[in-house]
């Protein structure tokens, strides 16, 4: 039950339900192995570094920064460390930009054409590599994301993937993020971990779909053997099933659903004067199991609609 709908667009619509974040898990699933050849376009992205130190693990960049050709959306990392298995210089550079592109527009929903064919490409090398069995471990620090006004800081994100079948098996953790003028941002998560797996195959279009054309996105069929996520007082704990697309408005979820201290997040909503959504919150408390200080349900999300043991919740 937190929500995190794009947080740096349509600043006053964003409320989905938490399983639906695991639509950018999947995001962060698909950047974290991109062995590229090439910088992205100029008119996709430009990327600097302040320093670079090659290792036979890996690459570490130190003040990486990605913005939007037009200057409207940056992302900054203090630091990058990128550890992968058998990729050349050229490729680990490579896909350390499209790491941080594609952390970027899962992020902020952002889509740019220019990127389509550039992470298409990439994700095909992507699919190679974890065929052959290929790890990768990625971590940013301190990194930073502006879209506008807005503002989503992230003292840690961490990403490990694994190839050698046809199944990718991967794990994402997120500390210490924060907000700052972004709506509903008091019930965002501070922190959030994963685990999951997708098939090896669809990974190449959800690259391209998620930082190029929304509209040609595809189907990807995730499995979560957990996700967590907290906010204050208020945890979340879940696991189930998930078809992801490049576009939140098309992506679905089941599963099932533990919240600790839900009456938090509803006062939190209240504060935040967002009635409907605490209504939601406070028709989901009725219908859920009680045990001790956790509410659990089965839940469904799709078509924009979170369905609670059967019972539509609305959020906006």
């Amino acid at each position: 039950m937190f929500y995190l709908r794009h947080p740096l667009t349509e600043m006053k619509q964003y409320t989905f339900p938490s399983l639906s974040v695991l639509g950018a898990v999947s995001i962060y699933a698909t950047v974290a192995a991109a062995p590229a050849f090439a910088a992205p376009p100029s008119g996709c992205a430009v990327v600097s570094r302040a320093s670079g130190q090659e290792t036979a693990q890996g690459v570490t960049y130190q003040n990486l920064v990605l913005r939007t050709p037009d200057g409207g959306t940056t992302f900054k990392a203090g630091h990058l460390t990128l550890h992968g298995s058998g990729e050349t210089p050229e490729a680990t550079h490579d896909l350390a930009d499209a790491a941080s592109l594609l952390l970027m527009s899962a992020m902020t929903g952002h889509h740019n054409a220019a990127c389509t064919d550039w992470l298409n490409t990439q994700g095909k090398r992507v699919l190679a590599g974890l065929q052959t069995g290929k790890s990768y471990d990625l971590t940013w620090q301190n990194a930073t994301l502006t879209h506008g006004a807005a503002q989503v800081t992230v003292n840690t994100a961490r990403y490990q993937m694994q190839g050698g079948s046809a199944t990718a098996s991967a794990s994402l953790g997120m500390d210490g993020v924060s907000f700052h003028n972004v709506a509903n941002q008091d019930l965002l998560p501070t922190a959030a971990h994963a685990t999951f797996s997708l098939p090896a195959a669809e990974v190449p279009a959800l690259m391209s779909a998620i930082g190029g054309r929304s509209t040609s996105a595809p189907a990807v069929h995730a499995t979560i053997s957990s996700f967590d996520a907290t906010q204050g007082e208020a945890s979340l704990h879940g696991n189930g099933v998930a078809t992801l697309t490049g576009n939140v408005n098309n992506t679905s979820a089941s599963g099932h659903l533990e919240i600790t201290n839900l009456e938090t997040l509803i006062d939190k909503a209240r504060t935040a004067k967002q009635m409907k959504l605490a209504a939601g919150m406070v028709v989901a408390r009725l219908v859920s199991h009680k045990h001790g200080e956790q509410n659990t349900w089965d839940t469904k999300w799709e078509s924009g609609v979170l369905t609670v043991n059967g019972f539509p919740i609305p959020l906006k």
